[in-house]
């Protein structure tokens, strides 16, 4: 099973569906059972979309901003 820092690595990748059926299952397995991490992928999703209807971000930036966030909340941990 994951644990919660795999989910913070893996964030941007689960939110633009870029993972295989496998890793994708692993993620909402964890998900379904840590609200923690549930919290945390629902407003790292609502930064991202935020940022990108407001134009001041394109995709390509919201996804670099994205991997700057988890390496800064992995600094952390």
């Amino acid at each position: 099973m994951l644990k919660c820092k795999d989910v913070v690595t893996n964030a941007t990748d689960y939110i633009d569906k870029e993972m295989s059926w496998s890793q994708s299952m692993s993620m909402a397995l964890h998900l379904l059972l840590c609200g923690h991490c549930r919290r945390f992928i629902k407003y790292f999703k609502l930064s991202l979309l935020s940022l990108k209807k407001k134009r001041t971000i394109s995709s390509e930036n919201a996804t670099q901003l994205g991997s700057e966030i988890i390496a800064k909340a992995q600094a952390d941990t």
